[in-house]
Order: C-alpha cells, then structure tokens, then sequence
C-alpha cells in the first residue's frame, strides 16, 4: 500500500514538472540580424548587435562611443511575440547584462551587474530597430 502511494505521487509529481516545463520558451537565435539602439532612463545609450557569433555593443554616452565591445556568447527565449529575454556575461570584465526586449512596444529592461559590483537596473525607450 505503503509503496503503491509512493508511485502514484512520483508519478503526479513527473506529470506536473513536465506541464509547468512545457510551458516554458525554448532557447532562440531569432535576434540574430537584430541591431537596436535605446536610451535609459539614467542617461546612458546604447547599441546593440546580435550576431551568431554573440551580442556586441557601443556605448554611446560613454567615452569611447565608437569602440564595439565583444562579441559575447549570449543566450535568449522569445517569451511572447516579439519580446525576448537575453543575457550574456563579459569575462575579463565580470559584467552579467539581461535584457527585456519588448518590439510591440519599443520598450526594454536592463539588469546588469558591473565590473562584479555595481547593479545597474533601468527602462530604456528603444529609439532605432533593425532586423533582418
């Protein structure tokens, strides 16, 4: 009886795991070809390009806005139509960026932790798109 009842839950357990899992976006290379420039709320702009060989940017108010940083490996889900999560880590650096890209509506989100110290969390209105 005992053991009959252990099965019967794994069994419910498995089920649920594989329901909430399917639900869940699979990785995408669909922002490959993808190019945006956006302006945070904080002041800071930036371009970004995603490429097969990683996600690349300038920064645009910084010092040097000319100079492209990376390419990084990157990963990303398109959670809705139009709108992805991405991140990436710089090594070297110790920056981990994530980004909420919302093309409906030309928005997105950045949470980054800078040089392993500084949390960087902002909106940004998207000011230029191009996709392949």
């Amino acid at each position: 009886m005992k053991l009959a009842r252990n099965i019967i839950f794994l069994l419910l357990a498995v089920s649920f795991s594989q329901l909430s899992a399917s639900e869940l976006a699979s990785l995408t290379r669909d922002l490959n070809g993808t190019n945006i420039t956006y302006h945070y709320t904080s002041g800071r702009s930036y371009n970004v390009k995603f490429e097969e060989a990683g996600v690349s940017y300038r920064y645009l108010t910084g010092t040097k806005p000319e100079k492209w940083w990376g390419p990084f490996p990157y990963q990303a889900f398109e959670v809705e139509k139009n709108v992805y999560f991405t991140s990436w880590f710089e090594p070297g650096y110790g920056d981990y960026v994530t980004l909420l890209i919302n093309f409906n509506n030309n928005l997105l989100y950045g949470s980054a932790i800078l040089s392993g110290s500084t949390v960087h969390f902002h909106g940004a209105r998207i000011a230029k798109v191009k996709r392949k």
